[in-house]
């Protein structure tokens, strides 16, 4: 998809630059922080996020914000390993692991949080393997389109789980919100 090009285009710059990665930094920041107070992480969550680019905030910022482990999954091998270079440099090689895989076929045992990109895709697809084999009381996030850029995105078609919440996020983001949805959890 063309987005999905445009994005990875601006992160690799992000990944190369100092000056440039603070700046693109502030696109993710506010939503970021409004997912993990949804979710309400904390230090002791182990996070999957599946789809991270060449520059994977979302892992960074989780990390940053909450103390939590992340585990990043791209099917992009030179996004992987963008992102792993990237990772060390900033020494978050403890917290934050890069694997190459198809969030279709990940095995997600072991993770109490599960982050699906905005271009993830087929994103249904992916979803279903994450109903099938997460643990009961795992935390689903997922970002969806703005309506006017569904178009632009992979579409979830549905998703078996009701949503427990959902945030809006701001008008200067492409993600018009994120759900959470909880395996055979607690619905608040």
């Amino acid at each position: 998809m063309l987005i999905t090009a445009l994005t990875q285009k601006i992160e690799w710059l992000a990944n190369q630059s100092r000056l440039f990665y603070p700046m693109v930094a502030l696109y993710y920041k506010n939503m970021i922080k409004r997912e993990v107070k949804l979710a309400e992480l904390k230090p002791g969550d182990n996070v999957l996020c599946i789809g991270g680019g060449p520059c994977p905030y979302t892992a960074i910022m989780l990390h940053q914000l909450t103390g939590a482990s992340v585990t990043v999954v791209d099917n992009n091998e030179e996004c992987v390993q963008q992102s792993a270079d990237l990772i060390r440099r900033m020494g978050l090689e403890d917290a934050i692991r890069i694997v190459c895989g198809e969030g279709e076929e990940m095995d997600c045992a072991g993770f109490t949080v599960i982050h699906l990109a905005l271009q993830v895709s087929p994103k249904g697809k992916v979803l279903k393997n994450l109903l099938a084999r997460a643990g009961n009381g795992v935390k689903i996030l997922v970002r969806l389109p703005k309506e006017l850029m569904n178009g632009l995105y992979c579409p979830l078609e549905s998703c078996p789980l009701p949503c427990c919440k959902c945030i809006k996020h701001s008008f200067f983001t492409n993600v018009g919100n994120t759900a959470l949805y909880i395996k055979g959890g607690a619905v608040w």
